[in-house]
């Protein structure tokens, strides 16, 4: 039996440059993610909005809009790449916040959120704060995600969720977590 070893490089340095091209290729699957669930959806079945299901979203969609108030205070407070990172992030939770408005029409609760923390700190502390973030909101939609009734629903906060979790990784890996911690390990 022959035994091969794969040997990683050290990795000792962590960048903003790295945390935008994982981002930016996380932000590439939440533009690909409206047009892959448009053809994945189940063909013949009429599955109405279950009105069920909005208080539920509302909830999602509160959450949403305090990550991207938390977001704009980071992109307040700094410049250069840490300002293109947390616009960035900012971003994709503003399209979150845009998907449950949407799908929730008339029905969604009109409000305004404030921040979850602050951003203060160098940009590996604040990344670290972030990552806590991205997990704490991704919980919080699996947990959702259990109560909807709706697939359509299920399939928008399912889609919120992997992408989450891909910021949460990033940013604790930028903000010092080895691989394997980020990766959840």
């Amino acid at each position: 039996m022959v035994n091969h070893q794969v040997d990683l490089p050290e990795v000792t340095a962590t960048s903003r440059r790295r945390l935008l091209a994982s981002l930016l290729a996380g932000g590439a699957a939440v533009a690909a993610a409206p047009l892959l669930a448009g053809r994945a959806s189940a063909e013949g079945l009429d599955l109405p909005r279950d009105p069920k299901d909005f208080p539920t979203l509302n909830n999602a969609l509160k959450r949403e809009r305090q990550m991207t108030a938390t977001y704009a205070a980071a992109v307040a407070q700094s410049s250069g790449d840490e300002k293109a990172a947390w616009t960035l992030l900012h971003d994709h939770h503003d399209a979150y916040v845009g998907a449950l408005k949407g799908y929730l029409g008339t029905d969604a609760v009109k409000s305004t959120e404030g921040p979850l923390g602050s951003a203060a700190g160098s940009f590996e502390q604040v990344a670290a704060q972030m990552a806590s973030l991205e997990d704490q909101t991704a919980a919080i939609h699996t947990d959702i995600l259990s109560t909807l009734n709706g697939l359509d629903a299920a399939k928008l906060v399912a889609s919120i969720i992997t992408i989450e979790a891909r910021h949460a990784a990033a940013l604790a890996f930028v903000g010092g977590a080895t691989p394997l911690a980020a990766a959840g390990a």
